[in-house]
């Protein structure tokens, strides 16, 4: 994990579509590409959290990773699923990210995705909502739009 600076300026670099003086250095810094903030995210990792579809695609152009997971061994693309960022979770899912993998107690994304909804429903138990939430909302579009994805054995909760 860093406090380094050079992760913090490329990541305002890249989000403000300074891509020339982003593009210097990552050149002078190759170690940028592996380099982590303080909850072990690459810049791209953050980018896509922010829904930054523009700057995910810009870093993975330069050979970033889109298999990222954060110190807690979460898959970005868990993150972004959970975060309800259906576009970008298509384009992630065409460029090649891992819609497949697991986290660090071996949950694929729809359990994942089942767990959150689970958690939020006890910490919400006092407002009743008739509305579908927004977790299983992106458990039925990856379940429509990710061929294959509903083999991974998701068990329902």
């Amino acid at each position: 994990m860093t406090k380094d600076p050079l992760w913090y300026e490329l990541r305002n670099l890249v989000f403000c579509k300074e891509f020339a003086r982003a593009e210097g250095l990552l050149a002078a810094d190759p170690c940028l590409f592996d380099l982590c903030n303080s909850i072990g995210e690459t810049v791209l990792h953050f980018l896509a959290v922010e829904n930054d579809i523009e700057g995910v695609a810009w870093l993975h152009a330069r050979g970033f990773s889109l298999n990222t997971k954060n110190r807690f061994g979460e898959p970005m693309v868990f993150e972004v699923a959970m975060l309800g960022r259906k576009e970008l979770l298509l384009w992630l899912s065409q460029d090649g990210a891992d819609l497949f993998a697991l986290d660090a107690k071996e949950r694929n994304i729809l359990d994942y995705l089942r767990k959150n909804k689970d958690e939020k429903r006890k910490r919400k138990r006092k407002r009743k909502s008739k509305s579908k939430s927004k977790s299983e909302e992106i458990v039925q579009f990856l379940v429509r739009n990710i061929p294959g994805l509903t083999q991974i054995g998701a068990s329902e909760k």
